[in-house]
């Protein structure tokens, strides 16, 4: 075989490989074959809408996880984020209902007058609600929650009973120790020295301790100017900041599995994981902490998808997660859910 031959294989194969795990991972964002029913249920805020999706074919009802959405104002698919990772948990036999947040898509209300407490209470109305919808069509439910459902979940698991399972994705258990750590890794990307982000840290500390003297209308503008924000997502931040799961975590009872990359850029992986291992593993046999090496906060490929926020990724780096699908997830992440989550269930 020449050289000229072999080289055109080559290149022929690579090509075939390419537009195969481009095929495949553009299916993963899509759920037209999917079993899919509204379900529409209420909270304090309102009327709130979501989608029930469910395995194609079971042997027996399947397990459903109940989304738990992190911060900001994301619709029931995360601006369709979420599709890659939802189509495996379908593929796995695992139904999943996600819904969009008050104020967002279809749901009445404003997800920034929220508290934790208020999370919980949704959180808890949604799995009511599924229950009731899908009756007998599925077995048990629990929550797969991300990033600020970290402060939603140990709520919920704290009065739930053994049946009720709970997953986490990059949660933390102090807000402010979270901000510090989200604060610190932004500034060392940007160049500063130690000695710099330790007196920049130390000034936000002084001026949020600040805030607590000013009467509630100064608090918001003042509040507004130095996390530069909006009024109303100032008065999401100051109605949270104070947010605490130690406790909640020690009265956990349910089964619970909570999972970190260990390059997350926004939670401090080796930290929460020592305090969820501390307060969780003793309470239930189930319960496992795993940190996942090369991933990120969402559980990507850290070496391509390290970002501390969605808008961060560059378009190179959209267009791969697109390309890639479920594959852009780092090595195991899927499957340590998933697997989980069925020997809680089976």
């Amino acid at each position: 075989m020449t050289g000229k031959r072999l080289g055109v294989m080559l290149a022929a194969a690579t090509l075939a490989a390419f537009l195969f795990i481009a095929l495949t991972g553009l299916s993963d964002f899509d759920l037209s074959e999917r079993t899919k029913e509204d379900v529409v249920f209420t909270a304090r805020t309102g009327q709130l809408r979501g989608t029930l999706l469910l395995p194609g074919s079971a042997s027996s009802p399947p397990p459903v996880v109940v989304v738990v959405h992190g911060d900001g104002p994301q619709d029931r698919y995360s601006a369709d984020g979420y599709l890659p990772l939802f189509n495996a948990l379908l593929d796995a036999g695992i139904g999943v209902f996600s819904w969009d947040k008050p104020g967002v898509g279809g749901s009445a209300g404003d997800w920034r007058d929220q508290s934790m407490q208020d999370r919980a209470a949704e959180a808890r109305a949604a799995r009511e609600a599924v229950e009731r919808t899908a009756g007998e069509r599925i077995g048990r439910t629990g929550f797969l929650g991300f990033s600020q459902a970290g402060w939603v979940l140990p709520k919920i698991a704290a009065t739930s009973s053994k049946d009720v399972f709970f997953v986490l994705v990059g949660g933390a258990v102090n807000w402010q120790r979270q901000g510090d750590y989200l604060t610190r890794r932004r500034l060392q990307r940007l160049g500063w020295s130690q000695e710099q982000i330790a007196a920049e840290i130390a000034r936000q500390t002084a001026a949020e301790t600040a805030l607590s003297d000013l009467p509630e209308a100064s608090r918001v503008i003042s509040a507004a100017r130095l996390f530069d924000v909006s009024h109303e997502r100032a008065r999401f931040i100051l109605r949270n900041r104070d947010a605490d799961a130690a406790r909640a975590l020690q009265d956990t009872k349910a089964s619970f599995l909570a999972v970190w990359g260990e390059d997350d850029l926004n939670v401090d992986a080796t930290a929460n994981a020592r305090d969820y291992a501390r307060w969780l593993l003793p309470n239930h046999p189930a319960n496992r902490v795993v940190v996942l090496p090369d991933a990120t906060h969402s559980l990507l490929r850290n070496r391509l998808f390290n970002y501390q926020l969605p808008q961060d990724m560059p378009w190179w780096a959209e267009t791969t997660f697109v390309v890639l699908g479920r594959h852009a997830y780092a090595k195991n992440a899927i499957e340590t859910i998933a697997d989980w989550i069925h020997a809680r269930t089976n």
